[in-house]
């Protein structure tokens, strides 16, 4: 699974040549598997920047990768982009067994109240936190 971080006003056509250098040195995996699934990956995120002519204003996360299914046994291809509310600190590459969520803990911090609402068949709830 990938997660990519873009910070704002990071060159796209510079992400382009670090994801192909990535894509390349992918191939000396020794698994197969891992091997064609780190691969698809890459290239899944290439095409998902492929969207953006330019780095939003507060740059981009992007997490691709096979999801295992509930039944256990089937895999599926998910491709997430996030656009933050807040701008990006700096540029991360991983490449591992899970999307490293801890990279969007910065938009938790720092705000006085968060407010919401959620909502069911049987009612509602207004909060600030």
């Amino acid at each position: 699974m990938v997660t990519l971080v873009i910070p704002p006003k990071e060159s796209m056509q510079h992400i382009m040549g670090f994801l192909n250098k990535e894509q390349a040195e992918a191939a000396n995996i020794k698994s197969k598997q891992t091997m064609t699934s780190v691969q698809s990956a890459i290239t899944s995120t290439r095409e998902k920047l492929k969207l953006y002519k330019h780095t939003p204003d507060n740059g981009l996360v992007i997490f691709c990768g096979q999801i295992l299914m509930e039944d256990n046994k089937t895999e599926k291809k998910q491709t997430y982009d996030i656009i933050p509310f807040r701008p990006v600190q700096s540029f991360v590459y991983k490449c591992q067994n899970r999307f490293d969520s801890s990279v969007l803990n910065y938009l938790l911090e720092d705000d006085e109240k968060f407010g919401f609402i959620i909502v069911d068949g049987s009612g509602a709830l207004f909060a600030t936190l």
